[in-house]
């Protein structure tokens, strides 16, 4: 090129930004909320407590308990009670197999919700038991066995047996339900691991894909500390005239 030759001018007009497609975008904002989903489970995961599911369905468990109590039972057991005991003599359920029945009950102290110790051996010197796994207080069939207890318990005494109530309840959440629906009149235990359920045969671990399961369970405890009746399943068991007919054969033997 010589001197005279001009040299070609450069064209600098801006190049137009590259076309995005609507499917494209779309896409790109799809992509962009699933990703704020996640993010807000995994923090909300993080910072807030596991909620138990009664509060997440804000509901009165005890009120529901009651219910489903009355429309089983529609008053509490009111007849004296041998009169109690001749009906259920006709009419009552044969315990369960269960390889616990005949042998020694596993024992364990446990502080009920107020830190008072509780313990199986103790109690059974005084008069026979009744154990009780409920899954939570959380749990409205479970409750209403609860109320059904507490509502006959006089008649329990009467043979001279005492009840309580163990699940995975915290002794705070027991003492916070109590708060809110009052208290029975018989101890509720922490069983925070399940291993007193699992001992008395109503838990099952998890183990490769099989999800952990804790069922509902009714035991009797005669005073030497044998098993001599029990009851568990998917529901809790509700017929309290049983559960005496099965006390009184008991003191007949003693």
């Amino acid at each position: 090129m010589n001197a005279n030759e001009s040299i070609p001018a450069i064209d600098s007009t801006p190049l137009p930004p590259p076309r995005v497609s609507r499917a494209a975008m779309a896409f790109s904002l799809v992509l962009f909320v699933i990703g704020c989903v996640f993010l807000g489970i995994a923090l909300r995961r993080l910072w807030f407590p596991k909620e138990n599911p009664a509060e997440m369905r804000k509901v009165n468990v005890a009120e529901e308990a009651k219910e489903l109590l009355r429309k089983e039972k529609p008053t509490p057991l009111s007849e004296p009670l041998e009169e109690i005991l001749q009906r259920a003599e006709q009419v009552h359920f044969d315990s369960q197999p269960h390889p616990l029945l005949g042998k020694a009950a596993p024992d364990f102290v446990r502080p009920d919700a107020d830190g008072n110790r509780w313990a199986p051996k103790e109690a059974t010197q005084k008069g026979p038991v009744v154990v009780v796994f409920y899954l939570g207080y959380y749990c409205n069939h479970c409750v209403s066995q609860l109320f059904d207890l507490n509502e006959d318990l006089a008649l329990f005494r009467e043979l001279g047996a005492q009840v309580v109530a163990l699940s995975p309840d915290s002794a705070e959440t027991t003492l916070k339900r109590y708060k809110e629906y009052g208290r029975f009149s018989f101890p509720l235990l922490s069983d925070h691991d399940n291993r007193i359920a699992q001992a008395y045969g109503v838990f099952t671990p998890a183990k490769d894909d099989k999800r952990e399961k804790l069922e509902h369970g009714t035991f009797i405890i005669d005073q030497q500390g044998i098993v001599r009746w029990a009851a568990f399943g998917e529901t809790p068991f509700g017929h309290n005239k049983t559960l005496l007919y099965e006390l009184a054969k008991l003191r007949k033997k003693d």
